[in-house]
């Protein structure tokens, strides 16, 4: 029993953690989205005053397009580097839950229940293979 509490109260602490991390990345992905506004404000409020040469105005709209272009492209960059690492930080979360239940099911006083350990050992080995995916597709990125 005390062990259940335990497991749950691991999963909701790393569901917190994960929430968390979730809201940081919006409140920066929001605070660049307002620099960003303010830096095309104060770039028109200057060739307003004249700070800019009249040919610069033309590439406006070309200038715009790529900014914003370029600012997506980070957005999902930021975003999809995020729960990457959000993944597999909840992969390694239970892979050593199901590592302590086999040690658990092998270490109890009463013998091991060999029918948990393979079941548990078989969802092991496929959350281990899910992590390595992971891992590669990082470093292929890099």
């Amino acid at each position: 029993m005390i062990c259940d509490e335990q497991i749950t109260a691991n999963i909701e602490s790393e569901m917190l953690a994960f929430e968390e991390s979730t809201e940081l990345n919006k409140l920066e992905i929001e605070e660049s989205e307002k620099k960003i506004v303010e830096f095309e404000d104060q770039m028109q409020k200057d060739r307003n005053e004249g700070l800019f040469f009249k040919n610069l105005g033309q590439k406006e709209l070309a200038d715009k397009e790529k900014s914003k272009e370029e600012v997506e492209k980070i957005k999902d960059v930021k975003i999809e580097n995020s729960e990457n690492q959000t993944l597999k930080n909840v992969y390694l979360f239970f892979i050593g839950l199901l590592t302590f239940g086999i040690v658990d099911s092998v270490a109890s006083s009463s013998g091991a229940d060999w029918k948990r350990v393979s079941v548990l050992g078989g969802i092991l080995v496929l959350l281990f293979s899910l992590f390595i995916n992971e891992q590669n597709k990082d470093q292929k990125k890099d």
